[in-house]
């Protein structure tokens, strides 16, 4: 059987801005963490590179058609197989749930760790969720 579980740690979590767009039909949705680091770019999201001595948190789903699924994630992210100028790449990772400690492995979307720029901002707490409510929105 293929991957059947899709990590997500920005806006396509639960009650953030594309939730509903994309993931509305998401069978389970539980809280996960993998290895990782995650910045806030300064276009208003998130990117995890990958990094083994990090962590990430957010949250891992399943599907009722994971194809259908990937098809528009893969849409959104940029992400085009074969494209090394895809916008985000598409890879599985090891993820962990954090309700039970069961390890799963799921699609995700990183930033490939050479796009890495100055003006990308740490996210410290690991979790962009806690980061966004955080920081101040100008009004």
């Amino acid at each position: 059987m293929g991957i059947r579980h899709i990590f997500v740690y920005g806006t396509l979590m639960r009650g953030m801005s594309n939730h509903d767009r994309f993931c509305r039909d998401a069978l389970n949705i539980e809280p996960a963490v993998t290895t990782g680091r995650l910045y806030h770019l300064p276009y208003g999201f998130p990117a995890m590179f990958d990094a083994p001595d990090g962590q990430v948190f957010g949250e891992v789903m399943t599907f009722p058609d994971i194809g259908k699924t990937l098809e528009r994630l893969d849409r959104l992210e940029g992400y085009r197989p074969g494209d090394i100028q895809s916008h985000y790449v598409r890879i599985a990772k090891t993820v962990t749930i954090l309700n039970n400690g069961e390890d799963v492995l799921a699609w995700t979307y990183i930033y490939p760790n050479d796009r890495m720029r100055t003006d990308f901002t740490p996210v410290l707490t690991d979790c962009w969720r806690i980061f966004m409510s955080s920081i101040e929105v100008p009004v």
